[in-house]
């Protein structure tokens, strides 16, 4: 029993008003797995709710980003439980995280920011895991929304680390909203004298017969202009797999162009003519 103690009282650390003990080492352990079996169990009980009501993937994100918040506050929760544990006086550590933020505040103003950022989207909700962002013109899909950076996958496979600053502040779109459904379209044009209500017909007849383009609404077709060259036509269609949205303009103008081919309607290139005046 004598030597239980002894190994428990044993010092490890020693220093003027501050020991650390073999018994102190085994409360941060246990105080550790506590915080592990906590945010486990938490993540285990919210994605046995999600599955139980057949939350659709929006949601889904929804619960990573609660689950998150969670995470954060317990972790917080386990440093102090730790350091009173420990019997370091939490005023002292206050104080001097005070001193360090008048010291170094200006340097880290951007990082401040970005934590801000960071605890506003995880409870706001506006932007959540598997949402899919267009920022500065790159489109990806959101993997993690840290406090300070959020991960973000393009297209290309390439992982960009964006600072949750940006993602408040500045104009972000976010293609995965509460809608279902998203509208986007092609422009297209054709030599004046086709005829325009063949051009109209060939349009939609080339979006229904793409799959991922949804009946409902139905594909219109706008007449936008007289231009220079050409009769200026806008297709409107909406999809379900906004993901795919390049692939499947890709495609719809494959079909146009056959269906144009099909049907004799051009698709004029800018032309010039040149006046040549001799002396």
């Amino acid at each position: 029993m004598h030597l239980i103690e002894d190994v428990l009282e044993y010092k490890l650390l020693k220093l003027d008003n501050f020991t650390f003990s073999v018994f102190n080492l085994l409360i941060v352990l246990l105080i550790f797995l506590a915080i592990k079996g906590i945010t486990y169990s938490f993540d285990e009980l919210l994605k046995k709710r999600l599955e139980k009501k057949g939350i659709v993937n929006l949601d889904e994100g929804r619960g990573k980003s609660i689950s998150q918040i969670f995470r954060y506050i317990v972790y917080i929760l386990g440093v102090f439980i730790t350091v009173k544990s420990l019997g370091i006086n939490i005023d002292l550590i206050l104080g001097v995280f005070a001193a360090l933020g008048l010291g170094v505040g200006f340097a880290l103003q951007d990082v401040f920011k970005d934590l801000i950022s960071g605890i506003i989207i995880l409870f706001e909700g506006n932007v959540e895991v598997g949402n899919i962002l267009e920022v500065d013109g790159i489109v990806g899909t959101v993997k993690e929304i840290n406090l300070r950076t959020s991960l973000i996958k393009t297209r290309d496979g390439i992982y960009i680390v964006v600072p949750n600053n940006r993602v408040v502040n500045e104009k972000v779109i976010n293609w995965s909203t509460h809608a279902r459904l998203t509208r986007f379209n092609i422009e297209v044009g054709v030599a004046y004298g086709s005829d325009v209500e063949l051009v109209k017909t060939l349009l939609i007849q080339a979006a229904n017969e793409h799959q991922m383009v949804s009946e409902k609404p139905f594909p219109v077709v706008f007449f936008n202009n007289f231009g220079d060259s050409s009769l200026e036509f806008q297709l409107n269609f909406w999809v379900t797999e906004t993901w795919q949205i390049y692939s499947i303009k890709s495609d719809l103008r494959f079909v146009i162009d056959r269906l144009f081919r099909e049907n004799n309607i051009k698709i004029p290139f800018p032309q010039r003519d040149v006046h040549l005046i001799q002396h």
